[in-house]
């Protein structure tokens, strides 16, 4: 599945502000974003067709809300990231996070600990 940046933006809008319509997704996101109605309605339709995105009639109204959490979405977004853009090796993102000097204390010590998960369930899978 692949999200586009500002399709990612307008789900983490969703996640933030909850179940909205067209209108109200224009005059917020839109706004903020510099897009317009159509714009919106667009990335909103290919948002429910990667079904990211749920509608239903409410009044009259059709109100989207969000069916995925942001941590998964982002999943997806880096799954799809590693498999098409690196060849499935995380070797160079790894080499890009030893370059960062910026990386916090708390960061290393959440990467840490996937690190320690990932060896956990690799050792599992070797049936170690």
């Amino acid at each position: 599945m692949r999200v586009g940046a500002i399709e990612l933006r307008l789900l983490e809008h969703f996640t933030n502000s909850g179940p909205m319509s067209v209108r109200e997704a224009a005059d917020t996101f839109g706004k903020e974003h510099s897009v317009g109605l159509t714009t919106v309605q667009q990335m909103m339709d290919r948002l429910r067709k990667k079904e990211l995105l749920q509608r239903e009639q409410v009044n009259g109204t059709w109100i989207y809300r969000g069916v995925e959490s942001r941590e998964a979405v982002l999943k997806g977004v880096v799954k799809d990231f590693v498999e098409r853009t690196l060849g499935g090796s995380l070797e160079p993102f790894a080499l890009y996070l030893a370059d960062r000097s910026t990386v916090s204390e708390e960061t290393m010590t959440e990467l840490r600990g996937i690190v320690g998960k990932l060896s956990s369930e690799v050792e599992q899978d070797n049936g170690k």
